[in-house]
């Protein structure tokens, strides 16, 4: 059963500005490599939604800045980490090569589909791909860390975190399709045992080296409060209405500042490009946090400016062979924006969406013999 929390004395303002887009517009603001025709996607149509290069951190900090209301999944939070992660793992492949395979370099990885570009369903093949990477791969278990089985997991949660399963491995697999004949309240929905299981999921960052380790420490008291939250209803205790509204820290400039810093910052540990954000390592214990500094369970949360908040969502390169015709193709997947949603169009979610895609200037090659 849901929990929602009462963090502010404010009531929920209407958000603005967002509006129906085509698919083709939405992710010609969001995604970096400019795309040709959309071959497949999730994208809600008919949805009044705004593009974010995070949709996780920039939900969140468009919710607390204009007062609107906030629904949370914990498949929403598992993203948010995975994007993280997949950014970490891409800048030290060499480094956590053994780690994961046996082979050196890139292992080419190549399914073949019933249909054509424009019938097969790639988001099963993103789900086959991530069966035949742990065929191969030598940590069995990372699939099913990877893949998430809450309450609230649709098919859409299970293909995007597919995709960004291959993505996070995409410096040991290229990824290939050919074509055969014939694919203001916070809400966190789900339950108490689904938020303890991605708990339960930090203590794998820990194998993956300083860094991760840190990463899950600055994660741990935050997720530990989302599953207090369900305790705290069910008995009826008071709800944590501190942690809640230091989300977001700011300047005393007001929300409007360029500094984030708040524990929504753990979501931020890493650049897109894998550079370490968080705070000096290692980690040292505090009980009392500094100016512009959140402290939780001794944790302290370090700010960094917006301009460099990372993307919310990975991109990978797969190569389509349609029937002779090849293509170079992307898939791109995790939070890409927002869904507005009440009867007052006051409450935002982070949205998470999947696109295949043909890269710019991509009208098919024949196959050379």
């Amino acid at each position: 059963m849901p929990v929602t929390i009462k963090s502010s004395l404010r009531g929920p303002k209407p958000v603005s500005g967002a509006l129906p887009l085509s698919s083709e517009k939405f992710l010609a603001g969001v995604v970096r490599k400019k795309q040709g025709e959309i071959l497949q996607t999730s994208f809600p149509s008919n949805t009044p939604v705004l593009p974010m290069k995070n949709g996780f951190v920039d939900t969140v900090m468009k919710a607390y800045s204009y007062h609107h209301n906030l629904v949370l999944r914990p498949d929403d939070v598992w993203i948010a980490i995975l994007s993280q992660f997949s950014s970490y793992v891409n800048a030290n492949a060499e480094e956590l090569q053994s780690s994961f395979v046996q082979h050196e370099g890139q292992k080419s990885l190549d399914i073949n589909l019933f249909g054509t570009r424009h019938t097969v369903d790639f988001g099963e093949f993103a789900k086959m791909m991530s069966a035949k990477i742990d065929d191969d791969i030598v940590d069995k278990s990372l699939k099913d860390w990877i893949l998430p089985n809450f309450s609230t997991t649709t098919d859409n949660d299970t293909t995007v975190c597919a995709i960004m399963m291959m993505a996070t491995l995409q410096k040991f697999y290229t990824y290939s399709a050919s074509m055969w004949c014939g694919i203001p309240f916070v809400t966190l929905e789900g339950k108490k045992s689904d938020w303890d299981l991605i708990l339960s999921r930090l203590d794998k960052l820990a194998t993956f080296g300083e860094e991760p380790t840190a990463f899950a420490q600055l994660l741990r008291p935050i997720l530990t409060r989302f599953s207090q939250a369900f305790t705290n209803a069910r008995k009826g205790l008071r709800q944590d209405m501190d942690f809640w509204t230091r989300v977001v820290n700011v300047a005393p400039e007001g929300s409007g500042s360029t500094v984030l810093s708040g524990w929504i910052t753990a979501f931020c540990s890493w650049s897109t490009t894998g550079r370490w954000m968080g705070p000096e390592l290692p980690l040292k214990h505090t009980e009392v946090a500094s100016y512009q500094r959140l402290a939780l369970d001794g944790v302290e949360y370090s700010g960094i400016d917006i301009q460099y908040v990372p993307l919310g969502y990975c991109e990978v390169d797969v190569k389509v062979n349609d029937h002779g015709l090849e293509f170079d193709c992307a898939m791109a997947a995790g939070h890409m924006g927002a869904s507005v949603e009440g009867e007052k169009s006051n409450t935002l979610r982070p949205l998470s969406s999947w696109f295949m895609y043909v890269q710019e200037g991509q009208s098919g090659r024949t196959e050379q013999a």
